[in-house]
């Protein structure tokens, strides 16, 4: 993450030195974007960059983070009007991202994280999931479910079941924000979600009878 150098400059220099990275980031794939091309692009030394960013991971890191904070405010606004049925929201979420993957590549921006992803479209596991804050994440989307809806019977429940939907469907989300994205990827996404509402466990014979 940025140090506080960075953090102190005016805001004029921040934002040359993160266009000039977004620009990288969003016309090559990660492992081809150049540390050389960013600072040339934004007219800084070499040694000026490093004492604002670790490496080029660091300031990867940084741009989809700022990000997230557009997807995060977007999810909590469906997660609230689905009255916090998280099952209902994935679907209108995956909307969302399929709407918005054209939109402005500046800083923070989905069409900014929406080139970063096609840049990276060979890349099925997700480069930029990789780079995704996941506890931030976890902690905004705990904060607008209904746990009434969820069947919890430990404390921790709630966080498992949220890194379950994560690890298992935001592959799919992410895939939304690709133009090639499968034809029916929305109905597979429905389609396990309900396998997920109703319990993958076979019912007993006494449950049957009950």
């Amino acid at each position: 993450m940025p140090s506080s150098t960075f953090l102190n400059l005016a805001p004029e220099k921040q934002e040359k030195l993160l266009t000039a990275a977004v620009r990288e980031f969003t016309e090559r794939p990660y492992n081809e974007a150049s540390i050389n091309r960013i600072i040339q692009s934004a007219g800084i030394p070499r040694g000026s960059f490093y004492m604002y960013f670790r490496d080029k991971e660091d300031l990867f890191r940084y741009l989809i983070q700022e990000s997230e904070d557009a997807l995060l405010i977007a999810y909590e606004e469906i997660l609230r009007n689905c009255g916090g049925d998280i099952f209902a929201a994935l679907p209108l979420m995956y909307d969302y991202l399929r709407a918005h993957r054209e939109g402005d590549r500046s800083l923070g921006g989905m069409g900014m994280m929406a080139a970063i992803v096609n840049c990276n479209s060979a890349d099925r596991n997700g480069t930029a999931l990789r780079f995704a804050d996941m506890e931030r994440i976890l902690e905004r989307m705990e904060a607008c479910v209904n746990p009434d809806l969820l069947d919890l019977r430990q404390p921790e429940d709630l966080d498992t079941i949220l890194r379950l939907l994560i690890t298992l469907l935001g592959p799919v989300l992410y895939g939304g924000l690709q133009p090639d994205a499968e034809p029916d990827a929305r109905r597979k996404l429905e389609q396990a979600l309900n396998i997920l509402r109703r319990g993958m466990g076979a019912k007993t014979t006494s449950a049957r009878q009950g």
